[in-house]
């Protein structure tokens, strides 16, 4: 008990005698940044000298070939045989007499046509009656046009309008006696009036009025440009090689003297 409340009394002292720590802000100096300059170094390309290589001299040994003489031969005469071919005579043949079998060409009969008689059929008159009227404006067609017959008279009449506006009427009659027609017009011809062309009746012409077109300039606007970046490449040292020499190894040719060998003996004839 004696030991905490002295422990007590020597924190409260503590805490009345403490003071906060001033705290001063460090100082900060921005230090100049120049930008290094690079220079490329400088290659120069190491000079390599090839060995110089003498090749060794080879003589080729002097050899000189046996002389050998062939033995004369002389090739022995033969007589061929005289041969005479035997004589054959052909046997004589006589070719067959053959004759032609006689061919008799059938006669032939056109057969008869007769031409059919053909009667006339005759038909025994009919009455009858027709009419038609036509009037198109477009086309300016205009007429009209009635016929009738009995067994023996055939009358009728048309009308049509002519070029010059009238009507022609025709009023016919056919019988036994022969054809007769009566015609009559109607109206009074007219005719137009001469009309000037329209190429002399329109003097005051005109030329039309031409208007040049307006040009615009077009707008220019500038590209952006963007400097390119650009890199120095790495340099590589390059590496060389010694490239390795053999030498080569001669081997002299053996030689072998040929072998001759005497006929044992000549032919006799």
């Amino acid at each position: 008990m004696k030991f905490f409340i002295v422990g007590a009394l020597i924190a409260f002292a503590a805490a009345d005698s403490y003071k906060a720590a001033e705290y001063e802000a460090p100082k900060y100096n921005i230090s100049k940044y120049e930008v290094p300059k690079y220079e490329a170094p400088k290659y120069e390309a190491p000079k390599y000298e090839a060995p110089k290589y003498e090749a060794p001299k080879y003589e080729a040994p002097k050899y000189e070939a046996p002389k050998y003489e062939a033995p004369k031969y002389e090739v022995p005469k033969y007589e061929a045989p005289k041969y005479e071919a035997p004589k054959y005579e052909a046997p004589k043949y006589e070719a067959p007499k053959y004759e032609a079998p006689k061919y008799e060409t059938p006669k032939y009969e056109a057969p008869k046509y007769e031409t059919p008689k053909y009667e006339e059929v005759t038909y025994a008159s009919q009455p009858y009656s027709f009419g038609y009227d036509v009037q198109d404006k477009e086309s300016y067609n205009d007429f009209e046009h009635n016929e009738k017959s009995d067994y023996n008279v055939v009358s009728g009449s048309y009308r049509v309008v002519l070029p010059d506006s009238r009507i022609q009427i025709v009023t016919y009659k056919a019988d036994a006696n022969g054809y007769t027609a009566d015609v009559k017009y109607e109206g009074e011809a007219k005719y137009p009036e001469y009309a000037e062309p329209q190429s002399k009746a329109d003097a005051s012409y005109s030329a039309p009025s031409y208007k040049a077109p307006e040009y615009k300039q077009p707008a220019y606007v500038a590209p952006a440009y963007t400097a390119p970046s650009y890199t120095t490449p790495a340099y590589k040292e390059p590496v060389y090689t010694t490239p390795a020499y053999t030498t080569p190894v001669y081997t002299t040719p053996a030689y072998t003297t040929p072998a001759y060998k005497a006929p044992a003996a000549y032919p006799k004839y």
